[in-house]
Formats: C-alpha cells, structure tokens, sequence
C-alpha cells in the first residue's frame, strides 16, 4: 500500500491528528498494514506477542474462552482504537483473545517501534497509559457490577457505557452495530433479559431503536441506574 495511504488511516486517530506530514511519514514507516477477516483470530489468548494494533476499519471483540467452550465477552471495539498494547508494557503474554467480527484492517506497531513512535509523537505514551487506566477502571466497575447489582442493572449500564463512548468520540448517544446478544454476553446475562430491558426503557422514553441502533437519552438512563 502506498505510504500516502497509510498515513491518511493513521490521520484518523485523534493522538496523530495534529502532527506534520514529515512526522506522520516517520510513523508510517514503523508500521504494517494488516488484514483480517470476519471470525479470524487478530490476537490469540496466552501467545508471546510483541505487536500493539491501530484498528482501522472494522471491529472486533475481545472476550476469554474456557476449556470448555464458554466465551465471555469483554469488550468490543471499532475504529479508530487501539488494542494489544499490554504485552507491550509487561512483556507477559496476552491476556485475551480479539476476534474481528467484520472484516477488519490494522496498522501494526512493533515493541522495537514503540520509543521510536513515542519521539514523534509523546502523546501516544499518555494515551496508553490512559487506555490501561481506563480499561482497569473498567473492569472493576464490571466486577462490582457482578457482585452487586442484578442483570437489569447491568444490561443499562452496558448500554450507558457505550453510548457514553460514542457520544465522546462522535458526538451522538448511540448503541450502533451490538445485537441483542453481544449486549446480554457484555453484561454477563441472557439475550432475553437484555432484549425486555431494552424494550422496557423504549416504552420509558429512556432510549429509541432503530434497527440495531439504539439512541440513549444519558441524563435520563444515568437517573434511572442511580435510582436502581
């Protein structure tokens, strides 16, 4: 692919949005173009891995699997983001696995690459660090989710969490592109619980859907967790 191309995808992130075309040709030198298709392996949970990814087009999932098939679903991701960063910190093997659940296009960046990349751009060292923080944020606001509060609960602030997210990053409260069923696997329930919690906050005036989008009223779905 042409580097012209490669550094109009990296343009898309907001952390490189604001350098030089010489330094954004720097970066684009340091990495790879990949792609996957749907239902690949992007990541594999427990390999040795030394590469962090900039999503550029597509989305994928990141969830755990048990010996016995389970999945539990983690997050999901669209572009622009990044992910894989983690092994990059610690050295230490990947924590879980990323499927791509459309046919997807990632910019690799080597651990070799990384100071390098952080000398063009310092920005992107606050912004891994901020991703960590936030995604162990996270977690512990899943796990006190799990212990304390029931499936209705957790299935709103599944929808809050990522209407929230898309309002910061595109200016619109949406749930976008996540079935039923992805929503329910996020908060740890059925796909039956998760489609009657969203019928009933419909009905409330709290959310409106259309097709697989759901526009979320914040104030009004913040209100309603608060007061659960």
């Amino acid at each position: 692919m042409p580097q012209t191309d490669i550094i109009a995808k990296l343009h898309t992130f907001p952390m490189f949005s604001d350098l030089r075309e010489d330094d954004l040709a720097a970066l684009a030198a340091m990495v790879t173009l990949k792609q996957y298709p749907k239902g690949s392996f992007v990541i594999s949970q427990n390999d040795h891995g030394s590469v962090m990814y900039l999503l550029v087009s597509g989305r994928v999932k990141v969830s755990l699997a048990s010996p016995e098939g389970r999945e539990l679903a983690l997050n999901y991701l669209e572009a622009p983001s990044h992910f894989g960063e983690m092994s990059l910190v610690d050295a230490e093997p990947r924590s879980a696995d990323v499927i791509a659940v459309s046919d997807c296009e990632v910019l690799a960046l080597d651990a070799r690459d990384l100071s390098a990349a952080i000398q063009v751009q310092p920005k992107l060292a606050l912004t891994l660090i901020a991703t960590l923080s936030r995604r162990v944020r996270g977690l512990i606001g899943r796990l006190e989710d799990m212990a304390f509060h029931d499936a209705s609960h957790r299935v709103m602030r599944v929808i809050l969490n990522v209407a929230t997210a898309s309002y910061e990053a595109r200016g619109v409260p949406v749930v976008e592109g996540l079935t039923h069923y992805e929503v329910a696997t996020l908060a740890g329930t059925s796909r039956e619980t998760a489609s009657r919690v969203i019928s009933q906050l419909a009905k409330d005036g709290i959310v409106a859907t259309k097709g697989r989008r759901v526009i979320v009223d914040l104030f009004a779905l913040r209100d309603r967790i608060e007061g659960d």
